[in-house]
């Protein structure tokens, strides 16, 4: 597996033009489904605990027909009656006032014999015309239904009523008045005058209800409740758990600062993912040696080992230096370094692996060892040579020695700025077909950032919910700043793979006899090869 070499410039930093459409804000609902069904369950829960707990509310309608009359009519000029206009629509709105006001309210009140304030009734009904017709729809809410049906007809029937009774008190004052005047006219016969046709007229009027109003409808007794609707209800929890989830799920997306998915370092980075390395079970505070590995893991390093092999031809008279970091601590960059050397050790390579954490030094008790004849700090102060202070390791044979930290502290870490540390690392070329060193998270220990000058490829560990997109734009800018352009991504805790046909091959277990069995079976077969 090859992959091509990009000349180094800055503009990895910039994400490459991929439209991903339509698929990312799938992949985040599914990364956020949890959430959303949360809401959801929230919302319906409400929804239902609303419908089990809410007081129950019954409606009712009556319907009054308005006909108004012509303004024309000398007879009706002066009576309190719903006269026609140029706007039909405007006197049916005129009428529909003349149903709920606090009068009416007080003779329903009275008609009903009810306990509640007239206010209380007032508020209670509605009365709104019906479309463009000449019906106004008086709908009355109660606790119980015979109450919502009984408050829509005393509305009704009280506002005819109000309205007549208003208009024979008119009468009763005008009809006195006219007979007298006809008195003095001297002719009292229908007919013969106007005035008498007037007062005949009046007199038909007094003995029937407003003409203008009139009750079409009464109401009919409610068959359900009009709120709460448990479908309607449960329905709309449902839909507005769904809108407020799916809202949160994009808004948790743009302000969750951890690497969730490889789609956001495709966005971000013209770099390639180099390996995938499965999440292993269980909780692990300190770095995973080899043995300690599942077979999947193991074969990820093995993917990942190839890809780094193929990925630059080396020189043959010195060797390929590859420095592993971060941006946090804990993202696994030790348990990539040491498994990447132990794979490449295993190949048949000559591999010696430096400590460059100097902060937190824990290749010693990974691996089972501890420096004899000096350390890294040796080594750069020149109180040992490189030579003298490598380790061979007991478990992976002579292929892979380690050069270990033999002080621990801050100001150390500067050691690696003065020539010593330049010299040591075209030393351990000469020495080693791969130079494997594992460093601190450089934007936050910028100590071992002159080695990564010096290398052939730096490889970004990431782990998949720990990494801090802030903090790894950081380690981006630090290193496009000095001229250095990462090799790719590996990525820590990737779903592991499917079971099939296919099984992993293990790595031997050099300290059991059938591991040294089969280790001494794959270097035979690797001498041959090479002869």
């Amino acid at each position: 597996m090859e992959v091509a070499n990009i000349p180094a410039n800055p503009d990895w930093r910039q994400p490459p033009e991929e439209q991903e459409g339509l698929q990312r804000y799938v992949q985040t609902i599914r990364e956020r489904l949890m959430l959303i069904v949360t809401a959801v369950a929230i919302t319906t829960g409400i929804a239902i605990l609303y419908v089990a707990t809410a007081t129950k509310s019954y409606d009712a309608e009556a319907d009054i027909l308005v006909t108004p009359v012509s303004s024309s009519d000398p007879t009706l000029s002066t009576l309190p009656l719903i006269r026609a206009s140029a706007d039909p629509t405007r006197d049916v709105a005129t009428a529909a006032r003349l149903v709920t006001n606090i009068d009416v309210a007080t003779r329903v009140k009275k008609a009903l014999n009810s306990d509640r304030g007239a206010q209380s009734l007032l508020n209670a009904v509605v009365a709104e015309p019906v479309a463009s017709s000449n019906v106004i729809a008086v709908t009355a809410h109660d606790t119980s239904a015979i109450g919502a049906q009984k408050l829509a007809d005393a509305f009704a029937n009280q506002s005819v009523a109000a309205r007549t009774d208003q208009l024979h008190s008119q009468i009763d004052q005008l009809i006195p008045r006219l007979q007298a005047e006809l008195q003095q006219t001297g002719t009292g016969v229908p007919g013969q005058t106007p005035l008498a046709d007037q007062i005949a007229g009046l007199e038909a009027l007094r003995a029937s209800p407003d003409p203008t109003m009139r009750v079409q409808t009464n109401a009919a007794l409610p068959s359900g409740p009009s709120s709460p609707r448990p479908v309607l209800s449960v329905v709309g929890g449902i839909i507005a758990g769904l809108i407020l989830g799916v809202a949160a799920a994009f808004a948790a997306q743009i302000l969750d600062p951890r690497l969730r998915r490889e789609a956001q370092l495709r966005r971000n980075y013209r770099l390639p993912i180099l390996g995938r390395i499965p999440k292993e079970g269980g909780a692990h505070e300190s770095p995973l040696a080899p043995r300690q590995i599942s077979s999947a893991t193991g074969e990820a390093y093995r993917a990942l080992r190839a890809t780094l092999v193929g990925a630059r031809r080396r020189r043959a008279d010195e060797g390929k230096v590859i420095l592993i970091t971060g941006s946090s601590p804990s993202e696994g960059k030790t348990t990539t370094a040491v498994n990447l050397a132990t794979s490449l050790a295993l190949a048949g390579h000559r591999v010696i692996l430096i400590e460059s954490d100097l902060r937190r030094p824990v290749l010693a008790r990974v691996l089972g060892v501890r420096p004899e004849n000096g350390g890294v700090v040796s080594v750069l102060i020149e109180n040992t040579t490189l030579a003298e202070s490598l380790i061979p390791s007991t478990t992976y044979g002579p292929n892979l020695r380690l050069l270990l930290s033999d002080y621990e502290g801050g100001w150390i870490a500067e050691l690696f700025s003065i020539p010593t540390a330049e010299r040591m690392i075209q030393d351990a070329r000469r020495m080693a077909d791969y130079v494997i060193v594992d460093s601190a998270p450089l934007n936050e220990v910028v100590d071992a950032l002159p080695l990564a000058l010096q290398a052939d490829e730096v490889l970004i560990v990431v782990r998949l919910n720990i990494t801090r997109l802030d903090k790894l734009s950081q380690l981006a800018e630090l290193l496009a700043e000095n001229g250095v352009r990462p090799v790719g991504f590996a990525v820590i805790g990737t779903p592991r793979p499917k079971r099939s046909e296919y099984h992993y091959y293990a790595e031997p277990d050099s300290e059991s006899q059938d591991g040294q069995k089969q280790r001494q079976l794959i270097a035979d077969v690797r001498h041959r090869i090479k002869s």
